[in-house]
């Protein structure tokens, strides 16, 4: 359950819808709750193919909604941050786009691992060095 003085909501947001949302999504454990204003997850999925057709897919949602993440994608893994900049705070935009993505990774068949870092390990977990050697040319390869 997320404590309701440790959200920073977005003005001109319904505060208790907010928080409704923010604690089913963080309590259904794929989500963390980031500084107050922030909803951060990975996803990761069994080829790099399927992880940009996710991508594609929440871009496509970002536009209509005209709201977009802060996030990042090595091979298999994508880290997404949803927050609202202007008016600063979590918002109803946010935690729709972070059920969106969840949704959208189900469909795609997404690899969950209930052990999903947290708070600043998430974003990461998509850094280079998290890569491994999926980029390294395999020994005795062309």
């Amino acid at each position: 359950m997320v404590h309701r003085l440790k959200l920073s909501i977005s003005a001109q947001n319904d505060e208790d819808k907010v928080a409704e949302e923010v604690t089913r999504l963080v309590d259904n454990g794929r989500w963390q709750l980031s500084d107050g204003n922030a909803l951060e997850g990975v996803f990761k999925f069994r080829t790099f193919k399927t992880t940009w057709e996710f991508m594609n897919k929440v871009a496509e949602k970002c536009k209509e909604q005209r709201h977009h993440p802060e996030w990042t994608n090595v091979f298999n893994r994508t880290a997404i941050k949803w927050t609202t900049h202007t008016p600063r705070g979590l918002s109803l935009k946010d935690t729709y786009m972070a059920k969106f993505c969840d949704d959208v990774a189900e469909h795609l068949g997404e690899q969950y691992e209930a052990d999903k870092p947290k708070g600043d390990e998430t974003l990461k977990v998509c850094s280079i060095d998290a890569a491994g050697d999926c980029c390294a040319r395999k020994e005795g390869s062309k």
